[in-house]
């Protein structure tokens, strides 16, 4: 669970790199504190970002949209999809793949979840443009 100093610390990065109104902490003082995000894209669509906090910074965070995306095929982004970066949704909203468990560790900021999430939605974006999977736009290196 976030200590206080924790807290602190994410608050002092969120408050320098993004103006106050974009998000807002819920419920640190239960078992399921959440952070909620407004993200805008390079489009200009808006989407409501939800990153669940109850194991971090130890484990990474479950980060939603907060309604069912669909694919450009119109079907429910829902499941759990390697080249889509998705996984499996909960309570009717998409549930996305921002960081490996070979990646994570307890350094990590929200912020950063934050971005990484931010440029998921702006690949999402191009594949209902184009149809190409958002795998497609990541540079994997071997």
């Amino acid at each position: 669970m976030m200590t206080d100093d924790r807290y602190q610390l994410e608050l002092g990065v969120l408050s320098r790199k993004l103006s106050p109104n974009l998000y807002r902490f819920f419920d640190l003082d239960t078992d399921e504190p959440y952070v909620v995000f407004g993200a805008r894209t390079n489009r200009g669509n808006v989407y409501t970002l939800r990153i669940e906090l109850d194991d971090f910074p130890e484990s990474i965070p479950k980060v939603f949209v907060t309604r069912m995306l669909k694919d450009k095929r119109g079907h429910d982004l829902d499941s759990c999809s390697a080249t889509m970066h998705t996984l499996t949704s909960e309570n009717g909203r998409t549930r996305i793949c921002h960081f490996g468990f070979d990646s994570w560790h307890p350094e990590v900021s929200i912020y950063k979840v934050f971005i990484k999430s931010r440029l998921w939605l702006e690949m999402y974006e191009q594949h209902l443009r184009t149809g190409k999977d958002i795998d497609y736009y990541l540079n994997h290196q071997d």
